[in-house]
């Protein structure tokens, strides 16, 4: 082989090491184009504006497509995420939902107290109570002969909100040792009241012979008619 076939293949092999190269690169940049546009996901976003500590109804969240690429790690994907949840701040339409936009709802609106009571634990719906559970406070109380009032059982808060449910314990402090003359137990409950609600509750346990709390489904504030509030016991005769 002369030099100047040997420069002939010299070229030939840089040729294709060339073209190779270009190869390569030109893969290289249809693969980033592709991923900046696939795969592509499913992200939650709001159809219309939510106001700060309020919950997110479904008809106020839309679905967007977006590449994978692009989608912020913190962007929520599934409704279910959702529940339980309350608006961080103000949040306009179009907004993409993120975790950090959404926080735990809290124990107090603005107004509110934080008021306990002793509830039995038999009649306060044994057990079924929780934290964040909707009851009707309803309280009995004897009727007074010498008033005229007959017996009566009244809805003295509705839709009452539980912020805690404590251990239960014996009632009427006598202790352990005495737990078969004083066999009944009681649940210390917390509720989030209005200032006149407190008072209402307060009034109760002091001199109604008995306060029950009528659980609700989860979330139904729905108000009494006010048939539906208090019962009073038809005079014998």
């Amino acid at each position: 082989m002369n030099p100047r076939q040997r420069r002939g293949l010299l070229l030939l092999v840089l040729s294709g090491l060339g073209l190779l190269a270009v190869f390569v690169l030109v893969a290289s940049y249809v693969s980033d184009v592709r991923t900046e546009v696939d795969p592509k996901i499913e992200l939650l976003a709001l159809a219309k504006p939510v106001k700060a500590f309020e919950s997110i109804p479904d008809d106020a969240v839309t679905t967007i497509t977006m590449p994978r690429r692009w989608a912020p790690a913190t962007a929520l994907r599934n409704k279910s995420e959702l529940v339980g949840r309350v608006a961080g701040t103000d949040m306009t339409k179009d907004s993409l939902l993120q975790e950090g936009m959404l926080i735990n709802p809290p124990e107090l609106a603005p107004g509110q107290r934080e008021v306990a009571i002793l509830v039995d634990a038999q009649t306060g719906v044994a057990g079924k109570i929780r934290r964040n559970s909707i009851v009707d406070i309803v309280a009995t109380y004897e009727g007074d002969s010498q008033r005229g009032t007959q017996p009566r059982s009244t809805v003295v808060v509705p839709a009452a909100r539980i912020i805690e449910v404590g251990q239960a314990k014996l009632e009427g402090g006598r202790g352990v040792q005495e737990a078969e003359a004083d066999p009944e137990q009681v649940v210390p409950v917390t509720f989030a009241l209005t200032p006149k609600q407190q008072l209402r509750v307060t009034e109760a346990e002091s001199f109604a012979t008995e306060v029950r709390l009528a659980l609700r489904r989860p979330n139904d504030p729905t108000p009494l008619k006010k048939n539906e509030r208090t019962y009073i016991r038809p005079e014998l005769r």
